[in-house]
């Protein structure tokens, strides 16, 4: 067996095992090994487990006695007490990482031990260097055997390239193969990749049960796998495709879950094939940063486009037009398209002061923001998730480089994507979960930075709004409070008010007269957002209550604290000023006014019923002198036994009669037996135990995870119920009740369907039953690897088989590629094609360059060869015996 060549990275990080045996004072066996250790090596065992056990200890503690040689260690341990090779530690270094955050400094020596670990944390903590630092530390290097060793799961597409990022930028030192599989990108492509026996994959759910089931992959080598953002991939409508990939890995894998926002109740994770987790909790303290700011303004729903552009003009201060980054990319594309691109191929960023990124709830109001924006002259980019993978990437890379100021787009950048120059946050939309929230504004203030987050809020919206602040916990300030705000630590409510507004609507209302472009736009994304409107999920019942309580305070349409007093103290003289006007009365009536003290008929009937009306309140005020005597009369004792009569079910009949001499009430109250006179009058708060906990149920409600693809939402227990793994449901289903009909009448379809299709929402589409028994979509199996592979001629090994030799990751990249050099002419144009101009002058190039049929100027040649002109005089002498054959008669 020819020996294994030894890896550069294995030659930076392990120490040679002679020189540290033959090193030191300690007295020694003839094996070289220390006897302090106690323990007796056989070099020449068979069994060679306990020399690596050894080799890896004494490999760590050298890395921890090497790299804290001359350096102080910070209070809590740094990245060098927890005995990482010292190639990782210069790319820890390098990315700029000094001292780990909390996230990772409980999360990186459990993962260490192979623990299962499931971590919380706030946005922007490190949870992604958590789970890649000792993944790289544990891989080491690439293995010559075939198969992936590592996967990591991510929501959206933006995340999972962002991780790539990091992996790379953490790997430098190694020689570990990562790809990226993400939906959009090419299928040939990616064989391409699976081909070259990658170490770690980072992928999405879809892409990668799509290439599992295409390859027919196997994934009895992963030792790891990470669920980043993990309820986000439950929600997201994945836990069939999760339950496939998790019954393919083996039993020993190690299980990693993160997401900044998870629910307590974490033991339905060990159905997902979690094996005794350790929990890593750290948004009891703060579930957003401490060096955000956020604001939150109440305005109408016709006034929100405005308020938008009153943000972005008057508070952020966003200059329009290009950027400077543009202007210079414009003055000399050559340079900027260079330093627009690192050697490792991602995009190098651009810090902007002004960077504001906007959110939006559906897609249809991305594009219309974004044109109305771009129509006031900002340079804008946006994302939402059905746009092309092309465009989404040259969009974010437009924004990244600083082409662009203002990026718009939906939830799909909410979560986990890194964009340390963001420095403020609008949600135009306000989240209709609290949870949502803390994604989207964890992408500022980020690593230390400071940053803000306004927050449109309409009427509608008000009971989220209640939602969000139960869920953060903090102190309520609404309108103009005497107390001095802290943005970062206060939940500050206020309005925006209309005379800050004026121009801004106005320029909106002009925008869409002048442009039917925009005005369509907005039609769309108003009937988009009905309909999200419908399916959002509903805030709770005390949330609704306590909004209409803050509508009715008098400070809730008071301008907001951020503004100054003076233009708050101008709009309030401007109000009582109208007031006034509106509450002015004149001495004299219309049918007065220079006719008084002459006695015309009118003037007189005015006085009269000036009379009429004075001795009506003189009148008034007698009855309403007599009450309040009446109250005043009335001892304390007698106060304590007055009966509230205002709610019918708690009193049936409540009389009384009035003696005006002893001025005494003589009350019968006839009272039913109801619960509300009955509520805590037994329960008393030291002694008494509730059947409910006494934990925050508003936050446990925010991390719950809202149901998949049929929009039914279900709390995170029985959503990860979905993904468990059990043989019992097909023998359940086979047992179910005959009787009940599994089919159903669809009208929109015209035919019968099956019901479970509308349960596991696979309802329209063709499904075939994966290896774990849930349903997965047909077009996994199309046969497309075995169309590439033979075009290609590639032979996919075995897992555990060892790689050929000089098959690295860019050999087959890089191998040369065969075109066939055969020219074929275009097609004919169509004149009912929108092509047809195109085409017709290819069409011409072609019989310009005599390519294919135009080869002889396109006409036929009419020269033939001595076999043809035979062949053909055989045609025509079968065809003339055939046509001279005497036809039978017919006989009677």
């Amino acid at each position: 067996m020819a020996p294994r060549a030894s890896s550069p990275a294995l030659s930076e990080t392990e120490f040679d095992i002679f020189d540290a045996l033959a090193g030191g004072e300690e007295v020694k066996h003839e094996t070289g090994v220390p006897t302090e250790l106690g323990v007796d090596l056989d070099i020449g065992s068979d069994d060679g487990s306990d020399d690596e056990a050894f080799i890896a200890a004494k490999q760590a503690a050298s890395n921890r006695k090497a790299t804290n040689v001359g350096k102080s260690v910070k209070k809590g341990g740094g990245f060098q007490a927890m005995g990482l090779n010292a190639a990782l530690l210069k790319a820890i270094t390098q990315k700029g990482f000094k001292v780990p955050t909390p996230i990772q400094r409980k999360a990186v020596p459990l993962m260490l031990q192979g623990d299962d670990v499931v971590g919380m944390a706030r946005t922007g903590s490190g949870k992604t260097a958590a789970f890649v630092i000792p993944m790289i530390q544990k891989l080491k290097a690439h293995s010559a055997k075939v198969g992936a060793r590592g996967v990591i799961m991510s929501p959206s597409r933006e995340l999972a390239l962002q991780t790539l990022r990091v992996v790379k930028e953490l790997g430098r030192g190694t020689d570990l193969r990562t790809i990226l599989l993400v939906g959009g990108d090419s299928l040939e492509e990616q064989f391409s990749s699976m081909t070259t026996n990658p170490d770690i994959i980072i992928a999405t759910p879809g892409r990668f049960l799509h290439l599992k089931v295409e390859m027919g992959l196997d994934l009895s080598s992963v030792r790891y796998i990470v669920f980043d953002e993990a309820d986000r991939l439950f929600e997201m409508g994945f836990a069939a495709q999760l339950s496939e990939i998790l019954y393919a890995l083996p039993a020993s894998r190690q299980t990693l879950l993160f997401s900044a926002t998870l629910p307590k109740s974490l033991v339905e994770f060990a159905r997902a094939g979690l094996q005794e987790p350790k929990l890593i909790r750290l948004d009891a303290e703060s579930k957003i940063s401490p060096d955000l700011k956020s604001t939150y303004f109440t305005i109408k729903s016709g006034d929100r486009d405005g308020a938008l552009l009153h943000l972005l003009d008057n508070v952020i201060k966003v200059p329009v037009g290009e950027t400077d980054a543009a202007k210079k990319a414009k003055a000399d594309s050559e340079k900027a398209s260079k330093k627009r691109k690192r050697s490792d191929g991602f995009v190098k960023d651009v810090p902007i002061a002004e960077s504001t990124i906007v959110f939006a709830a559906t897609k249809h109001r991305v594009e219309y923001l974004a044109n109305l924006l771009r129509g006031v002259g900002y340079p804008v980019s946006y994302v939402y998730g059905n746009l092309d993978q092309i465009a989404r990437k040259e969009q974010i890379q437009d924004f990244r480089t600083g082409l662009t100021r203002i990026l718009v787009v939906t939830d799909v950048a909410a979560r986990g994507v890194d964009m340390p120059h963001i420095n403020h946050v609008i949600n135009y939309d306000f989240p209709s979960q609290p949870k949502i929230f803390v994604h989207r504004v964890g992408r500022t203030a980020r690593a230390g930075r400071s940053g803000w987050a306004y927050s449109l809020c309409r009427h509608v919206d008000l009971p989220y709004l209640i939602d969000l602040q139960l869920f953060l916990g903090k102190r309520l300030l609404v309108g103009r409070s005497n107390d001095e705000p802290n943005y970062a630590e206060d939940f500050v409510v206020g309005s925006l008010a209309p005379y800050q507004l004026e121009s801004s609507v106005e320029q909106v209302n002009k925008q869409l007269v002048d442009d039917e472009d925009l005005a369509l736009l907005l039609e769309v994304a108003e009937k988009g957002e009905r309909q999200y409107q419908r399916t959002r999920n509903q805030a709770s019942a005390q949330s609704v209550h306590r909004a209409k309580e803050m509508v009715a305070s008098p400070n809730f349409a008071e301008t907001h604290m951020l503004f100054s007093d003076n233009a708050h103290n101008a709009m309030r003289e401007k109000e009582n000023m109208l007031a006034r006007i509106q509450s002015f009365r004149p001495a004299e009536t219309v049918f007065e006014i220079g006719r008084r003290g002459t006695g015309s008929e009118t003037a007189e009937i005015m006085r009269k019923r000036r009379e009429q009306v004075g001795r009506q309140k003189a009148k008034q005020e007698a009855n309403k002198m007599g009450e309040d005597r009446f109250d005043t009369n009335r001892s304390p004792a007698d106060e304590s036994n007055d009966v509230d009569v205002d709610s019918e079910d708690d009193v049936e009949v409540a009389h009384g009669t009035y003696d005006s001499d002893s001025d005494e009430l003589e009350v019968s109250v006839s009272q039913s037996t109801s619960k509300k006179s009955k509520q805590d009058s037994w329960k008393n708060d030291d002694f008494f135990m509730s059947y409910l906990p006494k934990e925050n149920m508003a936050e446990e409600k925010a991390y719950g995870v809202s149901g998949g693809d049929a929009g039914n939402s279900s709390n995170f227990v029985s959503a990860a119920r979905a993904a468990e793994m059990s043989l019992v449901n097909d023998e359940i289903q086979g047992f179910a009740d005959s009787s009940k009909s599994k089919m159903r009448w669809d009208k929109k379809s015209k035919k019968y369907v099956n019901r479970t299709n509308d349960e596991d929402g696979s309802k329209g589409t063709k499904m075939i039953r994966g290896e774990s028994g849930q349903k997965i979509a047909a077009s996994f199996r199309s046969g497309r690897f075995d169309d590439w592979r033979k075009a290609n001629k590639v032979k996919m090994p075995r897992v555990g088989e060892i790689e050929a030799p000089g098959r690295s990751a860019s050999s087959f990249n890089n191998a040369p590629r065969y075109k066939h050099k055969a020219e074929k002419a275009p097609k004919q144009a169509d004149r009912f094609r929108d092509d047809y101009y195109t085409q017709k002058k290819k069409i011409t190039e072609a019989k310009e360059k005599r390519i294919g049929a135009f080869k002889d100027g396109g006409a036929k040649s009419e020269l033939r060869d001595v076999d043809t002109v035979r062949k053909n005089r055989r045609v025509q002498e079968n065809r003339r015996d055939k046509n001279a054959r005497p036809s039978k008669k017919r006989k009677f």
